[in-house]
């Protein structure tokens, strides 16, 4: 089996479509521009059967009639680059955000279902390189990576499923609103007794964070079937919601004092809130509930500091039915 075409991208808007298989309007006025300076890459996700254990009696192996394309399943990927504040909601609008508020900063809440499965919401993405163009359709996102540290603003990444790729003669939205990025230094770690609130009730500040990386499988997926078509039927949650999440530590007598993230504490339950706002009073709120895989003592230095790395795997917690909840505060209100 083989794989082919990938290109680099340089611009990739996004617009909300309403509902499986039907493209939504990109142009001058519609949609919007995601991330500042996007690199990314489109892998068309044709796979072929070349038939190379057929045998016909010929010295070539593969013979020209006998190749087949067995599938077609497009792959979006964005590169870990600044998150813009304002169309990082739309990320997590396609896994079933919710949004308030009636004026800026409007509230966008991702706080997944735990017994039952949120319904997506299906994108279209016009994408790329500088001189050609392509729409992508039926996007929706199947890993979200978000990270910092002391030296930049917050980073986050993206990979999108799909059901097709054309050429296309679209024209990219020309409008350039402000896209508020958070500085890694504005970004804080409390822990809590029991599942953090946007608020902070009750929270623990930690002073000794120096960088995280939180990586989500969604558990979205596209559904490949039998319905006379090489591209998916539709797109489903067909694995469990999952993250990791890492982070730098300093390893000193205040970091550990508290028992949060000593070598003995493996398997034990974290609650976790990171958050940080601008000055803007737009934001991002990290809010999960983890358990202790792995604490590696000594690890690494950073700054002069000698600095501990800490693994945590989310986890459902009972208690409060919840596992994990992203909440971005954001100058925009609707979904294009």
């Amino acid at each position: 089996m083989a794989t082919y075409g990938a290109k680099a991208l340089t611009r990739i808007a996004a617009a909300s479509q309403s509902g499986f298989g039907t493209a939504a309007s990109i142009g001058t006025a519609t949609g919007e521009i995601l991330f500042n300076d996007a690199v990314g890459t489109l892998d068309l996700g044709v796979t072929l059967d070349l038939g190379e254990d057929t045998s016909v009696g010929k010295r070539t192996a593969i013979q020209a009639g006998r190749v087949a394309i067995t599938g077609k399943n497009p792959v979006v990927t964005l590169a870990e680059a600044p998150a813009s504040l304002r169309t990082l909601p739309l990320v997590f609008d396609a896994i079933g955000a919710t949004t308030s508020g009636t004026a800026a900063p409007y509230t966008w809440t991702w706080s997944p279902a735990q017994g039952d499965v949120d319904t997506p919401v299906f994108y279209s993405l016009l994408v790329g390189d500088g001189v050609q163009k392509y729409l992508v359709r039926d996007a929706v996102p199947t890993e979200v990576t978000l990270s910092a540290d002391a030296s930049g603003p917050m980073q986050a990444g993206i990979t999108f499923g799909a059901t097709t790729v054309s050429s296309s003669a679209l024209a990219f939205p020309t409008a350039v609103p402000a896209q508020p990025v958070l500085a890694g230094r504005l970004l804080k770690l409390s822990t809590d007794t029991n599942f953090p609130d946007k608020t902070g009730t009750g929270a623990t500040e930690y002073d000794h964070l120096l960088s995280f990386s939180l990586s989500i499988t969604t558990g979205m997926a596209m559904v490949n079937a039998l319905d006379a078509s090489l591209t998916a039927a539709t797109a489903d949650f067909t694995q469990a919601l999952d993250a990791t999440l890492t982070m730098t530590v300093a390893s000193n007598a205040a970091a550990i004092a508290n028992g949060a993230w000593g070598i003995t504490e493996q398997a034990e339950q974290r609650y976790i809130r990171i958050y940080g706002t601008t000055s803007d009073n737009y934001g991002v709120w990290i809010l999960g509930s983890f358990v202790i895989e792995s604490v590696t003592p000594i690890s690494a230095e950073q700054d002069g500091l000698i600095v501990n790395e800490v693994t945590l795997r989310l986890a459902y917690d009972a208690t409060s039915g919840k596992s994990l909840e992203v909440i971005v505060d954001s100058p925009l209100d609707v979904a294009p």
